[in-house]
């Protein structure tokens, strides 16, 4: 059987957007520039090294696959890169009027997940890229986001 643990929470605040890139053979995206973020568990605790880069793809089916990449600092002096490609929103009518006015939503209210990725130097944080993790995320506020990440044990 799979189990899944909590570990930590990915936060974001985003500025953009920029785009759309409308008539791309390989679709629709929109571009934001993460201008702030932390990491933070028990076994982590980091913040945006510098600005990162959050594209959303639209699908005709409304559905959005959010591709991030950011540079993270560790508390200590250590360079995490953190990036995930593998990831689906469905928007719900909550959703999509949060969006709209820079409310919040709950876990719940709508499928936001993640498959996060992580590169790290040797050292304490080599656990971030031996393991696999599962995100579920939501708006929290505007231009905000939040994710609880799980590892896969």
């Amino acid at each position: 059987m799979i189990d899944l643990k909590y570990v930590m929470a990915y936060a974001e605040t985003i500025d953009g957007p920029l785009g759309p890139t409308t008539g791309s053979p390989l679709g629709e995206r929109i571009c934001w520039r993460v201008t702030t973020a932390t990491l933070q568990g028990l076994r982590i605790d980091a913040t945006l090294a510098m600005p990162g880069t959050h594209w959303i793809r639209i699908g005709a089916d409304g559905n959005r696959r959010p591709d991030l990449r950011a540079q993270l600092i560790t508390n200590d002096g250590e360079l995490i890169l953190f990036r995930y490609d593998l990831a689906l929103i469905r928007s719900s009518e909550r959703f999509l009027a949060a969006l709209a006015t820079g409310g919040e939503t709950a876990f719940d209210e709508h499928y936001m997940r993640i498959a996060p990725q992580f590169e790290v130097g040797a050292g304490r944080y080599t656990w971030l890229a031996e393991s696999l993790f599962l995100g579920r995320g939501r708006l929290t506020g505007p231009n905000a986001i939040e994710y609880e990440l799980y590892r896969v044990r």
